[in-house]
């Protein structure tokens, strides 16, 4: 990914006195156009960072809420999601070579005099999004369903199971009777 470097998601950590500093990030569109392999294609976030910093680590916590559009994986239409996570990161300020690599905490170099927190805010509203991007039952495009069932919609057979009725593509219908 080559990107230039954002300023707007970059906290100066070197000039902040020790204690609680709050900061607060508006996320939209342009904030995921930036990752081209992204799923979210627009969004409507607001992302409040709370820092407590130490002599020696910064403990990061945050409230992540708004919502997001991404792709429906099942009639590829638009799908609204809501955003509401708190999540956590603990900074401590070591020489690299003297902390091993944790996904929990981050470490600087104690020189350093910023901390950019766009790649942070940007991994934990993927995680918030649910492995399945799916619309709720009955919520998708119709035609593109019929498409996807090699049909239009009047063409179904309705079956019922356990009381549920589905739609089964005629073509389907016979090889269905075969598990009998």
């Amino acid at each position: 990914m080559n990107r230039e470097r954002d300023t707007e998601f970059i906290i100066p950590v070197k000039g902040l006195s020790p204690g609680k500093h709050s900061f607060d990030f508006e996320i939209g569109r342009s904030f995921f156009d930036e990752y081209e392999e992204g799923v979210i294609f627009d969004a409507n976030i607001k992302a409040e960072i709370v820092l407590d910093k130490s002599s020696t680590f910064i403990n990061l916590s945050s409230s992540i809420k708004g919502s997001l559009k991404t792709e429906c994986d099942r009639c590829l239409g638009e799908l609204d999601f809501p955003v509401d996570i708190t999540p956590g990161l603990l900074i401590k300020f070591v020489k690299s070579d003297q902390e091993p690599e944790n996904d929990e905490v981050l470490t600087l170099e104690p020189g350093e005099s910023e901390l950019d927190i766009k790649q942070f805010l940007y991994d934990y509203i993927c995680l918030a999004l649910p492995i399945k991007h799916v619309h709720e039952e009955g919520k998708c495009d119709p035609v593109m369903l019929s498409r996807l069932t090699g049909g239009t919609a009047a063409e179904g057979v309705d079956q019922q199971e356990n009381g549920v009725e589905e739609r089964v593509n005629p073509a389907f219908a016979k090889l269905k009777d075969l598990l009998r």
